[in-house]
């Protein structure tokens, strides 16, 4: 086994800087839901075209209800635990930005008909793909299964549709498209992340 390898191996047993972003986020999840803030941050077309841009970002941290949430934390946790090691608290906080940004992003500019947007999942999608293409710098074969697993499930999606199952629980209807920027933002991100490390290490 690399050396780089078991390094890693090690940091997975143990809670990183990322592991803490991931469960900063769910607190911050928590709290919002909690607060009762939803109306506020979420993401709202006529709100953010009259100015309120922080709902690009705050949408995504607001949820239809606790079921919801619940989920939403629960993925967040998976991925955490999976794939935290794979990139650093900064690589992560960037990619899970750009991904939020492009779920807002993308809501905005390709559907028009949506009024309003709340939940986390674009982004997971985002961060599960991005950490997907880093881990497969480690171990191939899980990265390409959640790689596989992944780009699945958005296209099925896309053709089909989301499962019903998945709109029982959140309690409304799942906008897929957000998935899809979210996982198309994360991936972006991750790939410019890796190509830039690989660049300074060429230039070192």
């Amino acid at each position: 086994m690399a050396p780089k390898t078991k390094r890693l191996n090690k940091i997975r047993t143990a809670l990183t800087p990322a592991h803490w972003l991931a469960i900063s986020v769910g607190v911050a999840c928590i709290v919002f839901q909690v607060s009762g803030l939803e109306e506020v941050l979420r993401f709202s077309r006529s709100d953010i075209l009259a100015g309120q841009w922080w709902r690009l970002i705050t949408g995504n941290l607001v949820h239809l209800g606790y079921p919801h949430l619940m989920l939403n934390l629960a993925g967040l946790a998976i991925i955490s635990a999976l794939l935290a090691p794979v990139l650093n608290f900064w690589q992560w906080l960037l990619t899970g930005t750009l991904s939020m940004l492009g779920v807002g992003l993308g809501l905005l500019a390709f559907d028009p008909q949506l009024h309003w947007y709340v939940g986390l999942s674009g982004v997971l999608y985002g961060l599960l793909l991005g950490g997907a293409i880093a881990e497969f710098r480690y171990r191939r074969g899980i990265a390409i299964l959640l790689a596989t697993y992944t780009i699945g499930k958005i296209v099925w999606e896309q053709l089909y549709g989301a499962a019903e199952s998945s709109e029982k629980i959140t309690g409304g209807t799942v906008i897929v498209n957000a998935h899809l920027y979210g996982m198309i933002s994360g991936a972006l991100a991750v790939c410019a992340l890796l190509l830039l490390m690989h660049y300074r290490k060429k230039q070192a």
